[in-house]
């Protein structure tokens, strides 16, 4: 009886052990299922970072290179309408057509329109005062 009584005991302390040891183990795997699946995440988290990242910085670039031109649209303006308030048709009596297509061109560059390049010079002078 007595024997019978610790076979059950060291099989009840068997399972019991068995049964600790297969906690332990479904915990081990939990953990290393849950990191792998938060590595990932992390994976497609840093992709879609870096895609993003990739799309600013195209834009940004597409940007810096829209305002270096609207600047140089702006510079040209300039040192064009310099020249034309210099003629004396400016002086005396109105802009001629230089005059009018640089305001044009100033116009659509404020208004972030694509500036054209100037056709040419003007042929002649206006004669008399615009009406």
């Amino acid at each position: 009886m007595r024997a019978r009584i610790a076979l059950a005991l060291g099989a009840l302390l068997c399972a019991c052990l068995c049964a600790i040891g297969g906690f332990f183990y479904g915990v081990a795997t939990g953990k290393a299922g849950e990191q792998a699946a938060r590595q990932r995440l992390a994976d497609v988290h840093a992709r879609q970072v870096a895609s993003l990242q990739q799309r600013i910085d195209a834009q940004t670039r597409q940007a810096q290179a829209a305002e270096y031109a609207r600047q140089h649209n702006v510079r040209t303006i300039y040192h064009e309408s310099q020249k034309i308030i210099e003629r004396p048709l400016y002086r005396a009596i109105c802009i001629d057509a230089d005059g009018v297509g640089l305001l044009d061109r100033a116009a659509a560059t404020a208004n972030g329109a694509g500036a054209g390049k100037p056709v040419g010079v003007a042929g002649a002078a206006a004669i008399g005062a615009a009406d």
